[in-house]
């Protein structure tokens, strides 16, 4: 038997159902309005193999972004 769960934001719109199993708190028209600053990440290589995201808040991403990006050529063959 399957039970619809019906939750209510707070402007009075009805949440949907992904949004509810994802256990968000508002409707995705609410969810649109708000402002809020968005995930960052960049690529980690510890080794020549297997590279890892490092996720940080965009604040975090921007004060550091200097230390990311490289300033001299990529390869040594541009050198030449």
């Amino acid at each position: 038997m399957a039970v619809n769960i019906y939750q209510m934001c707070g402007c009075g719109n009805p949440i949907e159902q992904g949004r509810i199993e994802l256990d968000l708190k508002c409707c995705a028209s609410c969810a649109h309005q708000f402002k809020t600053p968005r995930k960052m990440g960049r690529m980690v290589y510890y080794h020549k193999t297997g590279g890892e995201i490092e996720i940080m808040s965009s604040q975090s991403y921007s004060e550091n972004k200097k230390y990311f990006t490289r300033k001299a050529n990529r390869s040594i063959l541009k050198q030449v």
